[in-house]
């Protein structure tokens, strides 16, 4: 067998698995559907959801299924059940991009304010924001400890030098 017939097979296998589930979560809905019609006469998406042991993504993935279990609360479910701050208006639907529009047009402005202050301040602005980096400050300091090192380690090597010329000189004599 293949790596690709192997993975058909997988594929298909999960597919089955998938659709069994999703029969299974079907029945579940349609019995609890049937219960609470014979128990109780407040029927709601949120007791069907419970009762069936399904996830509510499944419901609202199901319209049909939906649309039976408002069926069955008496086709009460619709905008008023929503509250008055959760409605979307008319109003809303032009005011929102109108507000967003005019947030675009201000935080332009902005920009070009912000362009036109640092084009003003011409190539020198660059070298002294670098300057002022906590990474360049860090690394100038690293440098100038360096340096010191380096100084150090010539003057030992000029004095040990010194010895070597030192005892040279009492091992020639």
């Amino acid at each position: 067998m293949t790596d690709i017939q192997g993975y058909e097979q997988r594929i298909s296998r999960l597919a089955d698995a998938r659709r069994k589930d999703s029969a299974a979560k079907r029945a579940a809905v349609l019995k609890a559907v049937a219960e609470l019609r014979r128990e109780d006469p407040r029927i709601s998406r949120r007791v069907v959801i419970s009762r069936a042991g399904v996830h509510r993504n499944f419901l609202y993935g199901h319209r049909d299924l939906a649309a039976l279990v408002d069926e069955a609360a008496g086709g009460q479910r619709g905008e008023h059940h929503l509250r008055p701050q959760d409605r979307i208006t008319h109003d809303s639907l032009i005011t929102e991009p109108a507000t967003a529009k005019q947030r675009n047009r201000e935080l332009q402005k902005r920009v070009q304010v912000l362009e036109r202050r640092l084009g003003a301040q011409g190539s020198s602005l660059g070298p002294a924001l670098l300057d002022q980096h906590p990474l360049v400050i860090e690394l100038r300091s690293r440098i100038a400890q360096v340096e010191l090192e380096i100084v150090e380690k010539d003057r030992t090597i000029a004095s040990l030098r010194d010895d070597v010329d030192v005892l040279r000189w009492h091992v020639d004599r």
